[in-house]
């Protein structure tokens, strides 16, 4: 494969640092930029293309490295000096190897037993990335993202998913009507799906929802929680009991605990 060797910071480099900090130019090019062990495995693993290798002296670089660069078809590879490597890396101890992803949208497949996640509008980086991560863990089919909300191919979100962002599907659904006909499809399938909204004026405590049934569990925006369209279209409102002066969770909290609770129920059948 093509190797090119970067001294300066050229067009390449630039274009390096526009996927990890502009989001349209980064949709606009359709890929994005990926680093760290885990994800780069999760993201072979599971069938993403791996479009440019990242790295520095390849005489400094570890077998496994070697490796991924020798057996994975890419379009080119990037060498970087030294100081450049390190201004592209996000972390204190840079990463011997980075890539570029081609962008690709996963649809939902459900399972025999259903249970899908939708986020309404998350605003912060960090709890996204946290709960695709607890959504592969729990074993939910994917997650739908909703309206305005950070992107799920910058750094931060798909760093703190630990690779699972490569694991599950992620659907962006940006209009209202749009949803409504994502998730009729969803009820073609499953007639009985029920639509369990989380707010903390719930009418019902978590405990008291049958979550072996089909389901599609709503969180709101970290600052607004759900919209009106969404309360006004669920079939449950439920909520978690609290104690002490604490009113609330975090979203990647409150979301774990649902989820927590869906998979005890269904273990317990």
């Amino acid at each position: 494969m093509r190797e090119i060797r970067v001294g300066k910071e050229n067009n390449i480099f630039q274009h390096i640092i526009v996927l990890k900090t502009n989001r349209n130019k980064r949709h606009k090019a359709g890929e994005f930029f990926v680093e760290g062990v885990s994800n780069i495995n999760l993201a072979i693993k599971n069938g993403w293309e791996i479009k440019h290798w990242i790295y520095g002296d390849k005489s400094k670089l570890s077998s496994w490295a070697l490796d991924k660069i020798a057996s994975i078809k890419t379009q080119e590879n990037y060498c970087f000096d030294q100081p450049l490597i390190e201004k592209i890396s996000g972390k204190d101890d840079t990463s011997e190897l980075m890539c570029v992803v081609k962008m690709q949208e996963k649809k939902i497949v459900l399972s025999k037993q259903p249970c899908v996640l939708v986020l309404d509008r998350p605003s912060k980086m960090g709890n996204l990335g946290s709960i695709i991560r607890s959504c592969e863990a729990f074993g939910f089919d994917g997650i739908i993202i909703t309206g305005h909300s950070v992107d799920k191919y910058s750094p931060e979100v798909i760093t703190s998913s630990m690779g699972s962002f490569f694991s599950i599907p992620i659907e962006t659904i940006e209009t209202n009507d749009d949803f409504l006909k994502r998730v009729s499809q969803f009820k073609s399938q499953f007639p009985d799906l029920q639509l369990v909204a989380t707010l903390l004026d719930g009418e019902i405590s978590i405990d008291k929802v049958d979550f072996t049934k089909p389901t599609i569990l709503l969180m709101g925006n970290e600052g607004e929680g759900l919209s009106n369209f969404y309360r006004e279209i669920c079939d449950i409102k439920a909520k978690i009991k609290m104690r002490g002066d604490a009113d609330s969770f975090n979203l990647a909290c409150a979301t774990t605990v649902f989820m927590y609770e869906l998979n005890r129920q269904r273990d317990l059948t």
